[in-house]
């Protein structure tokens, strides 16, 4: 694996993630962050998938497509706002959400991984 290689998987991931988020922006102010539940769903299933791969391919898609297709930076912003705005409920609910999502979707690729690889 070369750089070029990590730097082609994380232009792929930064696409994808643009793509997401520009098909499917949050509609009014208390909207659910679909998109955003979505980059880091497939992130955590990806990961999970690369769990029993060779080094080369994890690094690569793991750092590379990974890294530029997950966020954690934007569930922080978005939680924080739902604070700030005193949406309890609904900021409990978004990680709640996206934890359990994330986990499944980890879970599942690390299942499938053991027959992949």
């Amino acid at each position: 694996m070369s750089i070029a290689d990590l730097i082609f998987a994380a232009a792929i991931g930064g696409v994808l993630r643009f793509f997401i988020e520009y098909r499917w922006p949050p509609i009014g102010s208390s909207a659910f962050p679909r998109a955003t539940l979505s980059v880091n769903v497939i992130g955590s299933f990806i990961l999970g998938l690369l769990v029993h791969a060779p080094s080369d391919i994890r690094v690569m898609f793991g750092v590379g497509l990974c890294g530029a297709l997950t966020t954690f930076s934007g569930v922080s912003l978005q939680i924080h706002r739902r604070l700030k705005a005193g949406a309890w409920s609904s900021a409990a609910f978004y990680v709640v959400v996206m934890l359990t999502a994330g986990l499944l979707a980890a879970m599942i690729g690390i299942d499938l991984s053991s027959h992949v690889f």
